[in-house]
């Protein structure tokens, strides 16, 4: 009889932690995990350059189970702007910030208010104090050095009978100081130094063009960044006279520089992996986020050096066009 009791009550023991057990899975089954959230800000995030980034960071976002904010944003006007932007994005429980920076210098500044647990990636240009924060981009130096190197390929020893030109971009951002540096390098290398170079960006950069190519003609104009490419090309499409004409070697990843590319307006484009660079800043973040890492991790990405005859090679247009692929 007295078995019998303690059965029953082993019985009834087993009984309640099955239910007990049953219910909890339930719960954990209904209870979703936290998503974590991205903030992507950039410089006109809206003009067509950022269109296969954009693909590459929603495809990592859906792989990565992140909700990502695309900040939609103008032509930055300052630092200050971009700081207010960042803030703003911490502020409303962003887990991390995809930033393209306005400049490298100091970044102490833009970063003092945001808390350590906010993860940080970098994208396209890398601060001055490299290593502090993690980094997706492509070699910028490389880049410079071969839009550089396709010139001097292409014109041999008649080069030394043009004139050259080089608008720089932004030079506030690393990324824009290692291409002119490389570029200047393997000029000088070959005793061949630029007319001149040119540094901002938008309707002054535009402006100052039109006065250069008045005063001290170029025949080769090398661009360091896409807008400064499709400022060229802006350029030579309102020169109708076509008295102030020049080849372009540029940098750049728009439909816009494609399409001038195949018209034979642009020479030889050179086009970071920007698809790439999306997905891998975010499943980097990501894995920031989720593991606590605290550890700065730089990434670099692929560029090709693309012409008219190799624009529709099968992995140019995987680069060019990875929505379509």
């Amino acid at each position: 009889m007295k078995k019998n009791r303690i059965y029953f009550g082993l019985l009834i023991l087993a009984l309640v932690v099955t239910i007990v057990w049953t219910s909890a899975g339930m719960l954990g089954v209904n209870k979703e995990e936290k998503k974590y959230s991205v903030s992507v800000i950039v410089n006109d995030s809206n003009n067509d350059r950022w269109i296969a980034m954009r693909e590459g960071l929603e495809q990592a976002a859906k792989d990565d189970d992140i909700q990502l904010n695309y900040v939609s944003t103008g032509v930055f006007a300052s630092e200050d702007e971009e700081k207010a932007l960042i803030e703003r994005e911490v502020e409303n429980g962003a887990d991390g910030i995809i930033v393209q920076l306005v400049s490298s210098e100091d970044t102490y500044a833009v970063f003092e208010k945001i808390d350590s647990s906010v993860a940080v990636m970098l994208l396209e240009t890398d601060a001055v104090s490299e290593g502090v924060y993690s980094v997706t981009a492509p070699d910028n130096l490389w880049i410079g050095e071969a839009l550089a190197q396709t010139v001097l390929q292409d014109y041999g020893d008649s080069l030394s009978e043009k004139k050259i030109g080089i608008l720089s971009g932004n030079q506030n951002q690393l990324s824009m100081q290692q291409r002119l540096g490389s570029v200047k390098k393997l000029l000088e290398d070959e005793n061949i130094e630029p007319v001149w170079i040119l540094s901002g960006q938008g309707e002054n950069l535009s402006s100052e063009l039109v006065t250069k190519q008045a005063d001290e003609p170029v025949d080769i104009l090398i661009t360091l960044g896409n807008a400064e490419t499709e400022t060229a090309v802006d350029y030579l499409q309102a020169d109708t006279s076509y008295k102030r004409q020049f080849m372009i070697y540029g940098e750049g990843c728009s439909d816009k520089t494609v399409y001038y590319l195949d018209k034979g307006i642009i020479k030889s484009l050179v086009v970071p992996n920007e698809f790439n660079m999306g997905y891998q800043s975010v499943h980097t973040i990501a894995e920031q986020i989720k593991y606590k890492f605290s550890s700065a991790e730089s990434t670099t990405v692929e560029s090709l050096v693309i012409n008219r005859q190799n624009l529709y090679d099968e992995e140019n247009q995987k680069i060019l066009f990875p929505i379509v692929q």
